[in-house]
């Protein structure tokens, strides 16, 4: 079962809309277990033609996958900085120090204080020429 509606094991023809490369391709954990993914240009897109950018055409392989060893560096779990290095904690643990953290921040210099700063640049997580999240 795929979105082409063909049987991916047998040998496509040439220019078939099935084709994807293998750095469209990956094998990701949803809900504890693998799922194939093939992530591809949108062929009716008027920005790009249909074609596949150097980042937006790697979307895939640059997702983290234990199956195909690929952006094995990236983090999986919170941690934190304590006792003078970086070590693993609870996404609760790391939650609740960032709510103290902000709240302190807060009290002392005003909600002008609190500024976040969040950046995708159409890498894996999706973004597109680093203005998708603006909108």
């Amino acid at each position: 079962q795929n979105k082409f509606g063909v049987d991916l094991g047998k040998q496509q023809p040439a220019e078939t809309a099935a084709w994807y490369s293998p750095a469209m391709y990956n094998i990701v954990r949803q809900n504890g277990e693998d799922v194939h993914i093939v992530i591809k240009p949108d062929k009716d897109c008027v920005v790009n033609s249909g074609l596949g950018s150097v980042r937006g055409a790697r979307m895939a392989e640059m997702s983290y996958s234990r199956a195909r060893n690929t952006e094995l560096q990236r983090l999986t779990d919170p941690i934190v900085w304590r006792y003078g290095q970086m070590q693993p904690t609870s996404w609760d643990d790391a939650l609740d120090l960032v709510a103290r953290v902000t709240v302190a921040v807060i009290n002392d210099m005003g909600e002008d204080a609190v500024f976040v700063s969040a950046f995708d640049h159409g890498g894996a997580g999706g973004g597109y020429e680093n203005t998708w999240g603006t909108g």
